[in-house]
């Protein structure tokens, strides 16, 4: 079929598929995992996981020849391979159900888009390359030689990352669509609190920055990155992974939520010197957590960053992270490793 990628459509999915395993001579459960994660973690632009799911299993059910799908130079493999193996990536996507929340899914991109209606919220001081590479993405581009990535937070809102937007400057141009009763500074906050990208790296053109999102790269995002590393070790069979470097940072900058002690100090479970201080994404993660302790009153609490908590809590001690959950982890003054 070439290099062209078909219509939008489940043919764009498997084609998309394909492409990414055109060289790999031996299809492989190794490759089958890494590609249903993908599929899950990271779902092609302009597809949500359901469409994805739904196009592996039309493409099944379909009498086309899908060998037709594979895009040139191919190495050999027939049609029975490429069924064996999409058969195989759908299973394995049932298996890491219930897929965790993404922060963001990248949306459909349009060679000629209508950016009118759209209001600049932020100045980015990266280049669309170097915004891409931390977004785990690409920029697309369009007529009249500017590229995008637009996007639908897990908020609802939609933004688009534009370059060039100013006349000599690369800088990253964070655009909102408008919605009723939807403050500018609060998508800002939002695409903050899920992008990872903190204030000092802005212009904030909304006049009034949502101050909830000083703590730089947000709970939803950190939550997102210890679920994403989980799924990853749950995907290959293993024990969950020791914290990256990456996450660790983001950590370092969350703004997490504690339960306080009537004295000045936190609650911590565990012996003196190796407990841990339980602290949450959320603040209504650590209601439900101090009401499963039968605590009848209203829990007294604060909060602070990652680094703040681990500056504050004793010698010894780490800090626990959305304890009851799946992918609950500690984390340590001496990071990770």
């Amino acid at each position: 079929m070439g290099d062209l990628p078909p219509p939008w459509g489940w043919r764009r999915v498997v084609w998309s598929l394909l492409y990414t395993v055109q060289f790999k001579p031996v299809w492989d459960d190794d490759l089958v995992r890494w590609r249903a994660g993908g599929l899950v973690l990271e779902p092609f632009g302009g597809f949500t996981r359901e469409e994805e799911h739904e196009a592996l299993r039309e493409a099944l059910d379909s009498g086309e020849r899908l060998l037709d799908l594979l895009p040139d130079p191919p190495v050999p493999h027939d049609e029975q391979d490429i069924r064996d193996f999409l058969r195989r990536v759908l299973e394995h996507m049932d298996l890491l159900r219930p897929w965790p929340e993404l922060p963001f899914l990248v949306m459909r991109h349009d060679p000629s888009p209508d950016l009118g209606d759209f209001r600049a919220i932020a100045r980015l001081h990266l280049d669309g390359q170097e915004a891409a590479h931390r977004l785990h993405g690409a920029f697309y581009g369009f007529a009249g030689g500017g590229s995008w990535q637009p996007m639908r937070l897990n908020s609802g809102d939609e933004v688009a990352l534009v370059e060039p937007w100013w006349q000599g400057s690369r800088d990253v141009a964070v655009l909102a669509r408008p919605r009723p009763g939807r403050a500018p500074e609060d998508v800002l906050a939002a695409f903050l609190h899920v992008t990872g990208f903190v204030p000092e790296e802005i212009d904030d053109l909304t006049d009034g920055l949502n101050a909830a999102s000083r703590g730089g790269a947000g709970s939803g995002w950190l939550a997102y990155l210890l679920r994403l590393e989980n799924s990853i070790a749950t995907l290959a069979g293993e024990e969950p992974v020791r914290v990256s470097r990456s996450t660790y940072e983001a950590f370092l900058r969350t703004r997490l939520y504690c339960q306080a002690t009537e004295s000045p100090g936190v609650v911590a479970v565990g012996p003196p010197g190796a407990g841990l201080v339980p602290a949450f994404t959320l603040p209504e993660a650590l209601a439900a957590f101090a009401a499963a302790g039968k605590d009848e009153t209203e829990p007294r609490f604060f909060s602070a960053t990652g680094k703040d908590l681990l500056d504050l809590i004793p010698e010894g001690y780490g800090v626990l992270v959305d304890p009851g959950t799946a992918y609950a982890t500690a984390f340590a003054a001496g990071g990770p490793g």
